[in-house]
């Protein structure tokens, strides 16, 4: 599914920044600098990116950018708010904000013999303006078509990554198979123990 018609996976990108910046937050403590900046430019190269020459100094702000990312996850996740609204309106605020504070030039480019494509960020932009404008586009994109049925928190306990929905059918609620399958384990797991205590 092309959110936004462009040559890179913006959504796939978000989704795969806010789990390796915010899924396990202690994960890259012990990491080096370097390599934890390398990892960010590899994960972004693996969503057609042109990101392999980024300098290392890139890697703060993708991380910041995560962290503002995930408020959209979380927010279709939430149920609902403090405030009382619902959870498409609290996403709605958090997808606004996003697209508030990203660098907007709208233009077709033909860099790198990729042929004539989109671009939301202009001509002089750094990757990471790139990538904010890419991400907030498609994550609005993913919103306005679809409300909050598509994205969100993973459903299983203890897992926070995240995942976007980009199947005909709409029915996913896990990041991934194995934690679907953990859960359906862990659910029939207890079925059975309610059943063998009602039996007793």
């Amino acid at each position: 599914m092309d959110f936004i018609g462009y040559k890179s996976d913006a959504l796939g990108a978000a989704v795969a920044l806010v789990n390796a910046v915010t899924a396990d937050p202690d994960g890259d403590a012990d990491t080096p600098p370097e390599q934890s900046g390398r990892r960010l430019r590899d994960l972004l190269v693996a969503h057609r990116y042109l990101a392999a020459r980024a300098p290392a100094s890139a890697e703060p702000a993708l991380r910041a950018w995560a962290r503002r990312l995930r408020t959209v996850f979380d927010a279709a996740s939430a149920g609902t708010v403090p405030d009382g609204s619902a959870p498409l309106d609290a996403t709605a605020v958090a997808v606004n904000a996003l697209l508030a504070d990203v660098q907007i030039g709208p233009h077709l480019s033909d860099h790198d013999g990729e042929g004539w494509h989109f671009h939301y960020a202009p001509p002089e932009a750094s990757l990471v303006e790139r990538v904010r404008s890419t991400t907030a586009f498609a994550v609005a994109m993913l919103v306005s078509e679809y409300g909050v049925d598509r994205h969100g928190v993973c459903a299983a306990d203890g897992c926070r990554r995240v995942y976007a929905d980009t199947s005909r059918n709409a029915a996913r609620r896990y990041c991934s198979p194995a934690c679907a399958n953990r859960a359906a384990v862990a659910a029939h797991r207890a079925r059975a123990k309610l059943k063998a205590g009602s039996e007793n």
